[in-house]
């Protein structure tokens, strides 16, 4: 009996560390390639770059993350990604009042 608990255990401590989610995205900027790592962190995703991102969508298929920044001297901006969770794809846009970054899309890979 003290066998089959420990089994148990141990197989639940595993599948819940096995669950953690990251992505590794490659792109091309500028005609240089690229990647920006997504890890998931509870309820957000931090970024290889220091940003977090909240999620502010997701099902089986996608994940919406966004991000939102006010300043004193410039318009709003938001930051959001949209990550393809069955096709390992991901498209990126900075909006801002006239100051939109381009669109960056990739492909990615989940570990």
């Amino acid at each position: 009996m003290k066998k089959l608990v420990s089994c148990i255990f141990l197989g639940l401590v595993l599948c819940n560390v096995g669950y953690a989610e990251k992505y590794v995205c490659s792109y091309l900027f500028n005609q240089e390639p690229s990647s920006i790592v997504f890890e998931r962190k509870g309820s957000i995703f931090e970024k290889s770059n220091g940003a977090k991102n909240t999620i502010i969508f997701e099902d089986e298929y996608a994940i919406v993350l966004s991000n939102t920044f006010t300043y004193d001297d410039k318009s709003p901006s938001n930051y959001t990604t949209v990550i393809d969770k069955k096709n390992l794809t991901f498209v990126f846009v900075g909006l801002q009042y006239q100051d939109n970054t381009v669109i960056i899309e990739g492909k990615c890979s989940e570990f």
